[in-house]
């Protein structure tokens, strides 16, 4: 029986226990064994396999419904030393892992593709684009999951601030974080209703970008 193992790095983002959920009930359904790898790659790299369960499809059916991750989630790059990429590919071997589902932003699909090189075509690794950012070179039109989420969001909350300013006859600055891309930080203003948005690229050692917006 091929093994798929499942894992989440980086920050967390709606929509991915919903994702666990329906890559576990496919490949279940296909004859696959599945292993959920608790806290991204952060245990793989010390060996450590007492952090990694099997997943079966009666546990996950109604986990779409909840925010947060089953698997938790890490910031830990194994990419960081050739010891710790060696740790998690000897890792996933011990579990006999045929596939591997890695679900993250920018620094977990490069920590995929090292995994995937280092295993040398032993292992076939496929990853998930998560991020609130946008920020991952996807095709036109086509968002990160979490994104939109995150988005309708901050539009409700500038909206709900829109509310205050008109009552209280006040100013409101509302910071949004948006990373090197911006995404995040421009479209929440400009959905929200007739505002005036700054976009600004904060970076000492580059020359600030900037642009106005107005709807």
């Amino acid at each position: 029986m091929k093994t798929l193992a499942i894992l989440v790095g980086g920050g967390p983002a709606p929509g991915i226990n919903a994702v666990i959920a329906a890559a576990t009930i496919e490949a279940r359904n296909r004859g696959l064994r599945v292993l959920g790898c608790e806290d991204g790659f952060k245990w793989l790299m010390l060996g450590d396999l007492s952090r990694v369960h099997e997943l079966d499809i009666g546990a996950l059916t109604q986990i779409h419904f909840e925010g947060g991750s089953i698997l938790r989630t890490a910031r830990a790059n194994p990419t960081r030393s050739p010891e710790a990429l060696q740790h998690v590919v000897e890792s996933l071997r011990r579990l006999d892992t045929s596939y591997l589902l890695t679900i993250g932003g920018d620094d977990t699909a490069f920590a995929a593709s090292q995994v995937a090189r280092a295993a040398g075509g032993r292992m076939a690794v496929v990853h998930v684009p998560k991020t609130i950012d946008n920020d991952l070179p996807l095709p036109p039109e086509i968002p990160t999951f979490g994104f939109t989420t995150a988005v309708d969001l901050g539009m409700q909350l500038v909206r709900n601030l829109m509310k205050d300013a008109a009552t209280t006859g006040k100013w409101f600055f509302v910071t949004v974080m948006g990373r090197h891309a911006g995404h995040l930080a421009h479209l929440p203003p400009r959905r929200g209703a007739k505002i005036r948005a700054r976009v600004a690229a904060i970076n000492p050692r580059k020359s600030p970008a900037s642009s106005m917006a107005q709807k």
